[in-house]
């Protein structure tokens, strides 16, 4: 069984990034966004459990049917509302039209385990429902509220075996962030430091072939 778990804890969430999928599911660039307060990411697994013999007999699993990620923002720009929903940016000024259609998206972001060290969390295509608009009176110091957004994802590649989610551990022997970055998005020759992420420029091409 191995030697007891260490006693850990994860908290914080740093380092958001998003790469837009083509048709091809390849990914060009990507872009790293600050003012993330908050991630949420939800996986369904459907059982079930067939009777017999008097009792419980055996559980079926479904596989992963559902995969949610919900994400709050100080600000979803401009620029971010042109990659994930096509929203037409011209002049400081955003159009919305009745028929648009987001596009499909690979994300990242990190955790802080107790340890000093760090939990990597990729989903690697989905789409994002657009945010709404809340917003109330100031009255004394600012108190902001965060956009939230929300995206159900599902397998990039075969239907039936692709991959939904990628979860990269800093406290296991092996691993390496070039690669895991490189299983998100796609092949890189060069990858940014992973603790200089605050910023709201592309940060280098990447193709998945």
């Amino acid at each position: 069984m191995g030697t007891p778990n260490a006693k850990l804890a994860k908290f914080g969430a740093s380092n958001f990034e998003y790469g837009v999928l083509d048709e091809n599911d390849k990914i060009t660039d990507t872009r790293k966004v600050s003012g993330l307060s908050e991630v949420k990411v939800e996986l369904t697994n459907d059982l079930k459990t067939l009777a017999a013999d008097d009792g419980p007999y055996l559980v079926l699993s479904g596989g992963i049917n559902q995969a949610k990620e919900t994400l709050n923002l100080y600000d979803v720009d401009s620029t971010m509302k042109h990659d994930l929903y096509g929203v037409d940016v011209s002049n400081g000024i955003e159009k919305y039209t009745k028929d648009f259609t987001p596009n499909y998206v690979a994300t990242l972001f990190r955790t802080k385990l107790s340890n000093g060290k760090h939990v990597w969390v990729g989903l690697l295509k989905g789409m994002f429902a657009l945010p709404g608009i809340s917003s109330k009176t100031q009255d004394g110091a600012p108190d902001p509220e965060a956009d939230e957004i929300e995206g159900n994802f599902v397998p990039r590649g075969d239907a039936d075996t692709g991959t939904i989610m990628l979860i990269g551990r800093e406290d296991v022997d092996g691993f390496n962030f070039e690669d895991f970055h490189k299983q998100v998005f796609g092949d890189t020759a060069a990858v940014q430091s992973p603790t200089n992420t605050h910023n709201n420029t592309p940060t280098h091409v990447v193709d998945n072939g």
